[in-house]
């Protein structure tokens, strides 16, 4: 058996019982087998370099494939990017990229299609260019703008916090500046100055020596709420009457026991008034006296005094059962053993001691001897008007003193 045979098998042997013509066809078919077994063995020229080009093209073609596959599949998310963007967030539920600061306010553009807000990021191959672009974009610069307003708020506290910090500086700067105003009140109510006339030229000494706070709420307030006028200075004494009042309560109910002084007079528009006066031992053991008020009265009987004074010590909360003495003048009203004011209070207290004024005992004494002679009247009158000379002088004194200290600290 040769080789022919080997490959070309059984179609190249004859069978029995076939014809001439079929003799030939095998004939024809041998040469054509011979050929392409020829063929196989040894491709022509042109077919080994055409075999060739198809395997380095296939080569090519697999090896670009291949890359193109690796290239794909390498090109992710890099952690290093949100260095460079600090809004920038992965999002690994989407395996995308978003804008954390847009995202949060939820606002978006139509034409981007809400990419880096509601839908995420995941054209890696522009990722560089398209994070450029998105941090550029108004809407993008409009949430980092609220995002730091946000920020602000949530260090210094909301809106309405810090108007209400800013309230309250203002408000202690005022009561600064109301401050200066009432001692300076106090001032020229202490030494007998006319407040009224003196107090502006006062302040703008005080401003002028660098009072820093006042002369703030000078230039800050409107011109009729300066707090300067008239008016206003005498609402300023009468806050100072009653403060210490109040002081002075707080120290009477204190006590253990007092006594009351008490004394009627008219005033210049012909007002009946009664003046208070109390007396007690202090914490330390030492005796102190001080006036309280002046209660207008509408009679000048017994009764009528009697009741403003009950009437003024339950409206200030002092108890009457601490009374243990009273002090009045030697006149029927008050002295009387049966309907007198000392015999009513003992009603309520009948443990006082009534004892007669001294103070009006020397000033009946003092006029009654000045009546009689006309020298005594002139010396006493003398003295009098001596003691109020050096009393004003002494006080303009000291003004004009702390004034020229001002003067030389300006100097």
């Amino acid at each position: 058996m040769d080789i022919r045979s080997f490959f070309c098998g059984a179609s190249s042997s004859k069978s029995p019982g076939h014809s001439s013509s079929s003799d030939t066809e095998d004939k024809i078919d041998s040469n054509q087998s011979d050929t392409e077994f020829l063929e196989f063995l040894e491709p022509s020229p042109a077919k080994k370099r055409l075999i060739v080009h198809e395997k380095h093209a296939k080569e090519r073609l697999t090896t670009h494939e291949k890359s193109k596959k690796i290239t794909a599949s390498s090109r992710k998310y890099n952690k290093k990017w949100e260095e460079s963007f600090n809004w920038l967030m992965f999002d690994k539920n989407f395996q995308g990229a978003f804008c954390k600061v847009c995202r949060k306010r939820g606002i978006s553009l139509q034409r981007t299609g809400g990419t880096w807000i509601s839908k995420p990021f995941t054209n890696w191959k522009k990722a560089i260019e398209k994070m450029k672009i998105h941090a550029k974009s108004d809407i993008h610069l409009l949430s980092c703008e609220a995002e730091m307003v946000a920020a602000t708020a949530l260090q210094e506290g909301s809106v309405i916090q810090q108007l209400q910090q800013i309230n309250d500086e203002e408000k202690l700067k005022n009561r600064m500046a109301i401050k200066a105003l009432i001692r300076c009140t106090h001032f020229l109510a202490r030494r007998h100055i006319p407040h009224t006339t003196n107090f502006d030229e006062l302040i703008d000494l005080i401003v002028s020596c660098g009072a820093e706070d006042l002369k703030g709420f000078l230039e800050r307030a409107r011109l009729n709420a300066t707090y300067t006028s008239k008016v206003a200075v005498v609402e300023f004494v009468e806050a100072v009457g009653l403060w210490a009042e109040e002081c002075l309560l707080k120290r009477l109910r204190q006590a253990s026991h007092f006594s009351i002084m008490a004394g009627e007079c008219t005033d210049v528009t012909t007002t009946e008034e009664l003046s208070i006066f109390f007396r007690w031992v202090n914490m330390d053991g030492q005796p102190v006296e001080h006036f309280l008020d002046i209660v207008p009265l509408k009679a000048t009987d017994a009764k009528t005094i009697y009741s403003a004074l009950v009437e003024f010590m339950k409206d200030k909360n002092i108890q009457i059962s601490k009374l243990v003495g009273m002090g009045f003048d030697g006149a029927a009203t008050f002295s009387g053993k049966h309907n007198g004011v000392q015999s009513l209070l003992k009603k309520i207290s009948p443990h006082a001691l009534f004892v007669h004024c001294h103070c009006h005992l020397l000033q009946l004494a003092c006029v009654q001897a000045a009546n009689a002679t006309s020298g005594i009247k002139h010396a006493y009158i003398t003295l009098t008007t001596l003691w109020k000379f050096f009393h004003y002088l002494l006080s303009e004194l000291r003004v004009s003193k702390q004034y020229s200290r001002c003067l030389t600290y300006l100097s």
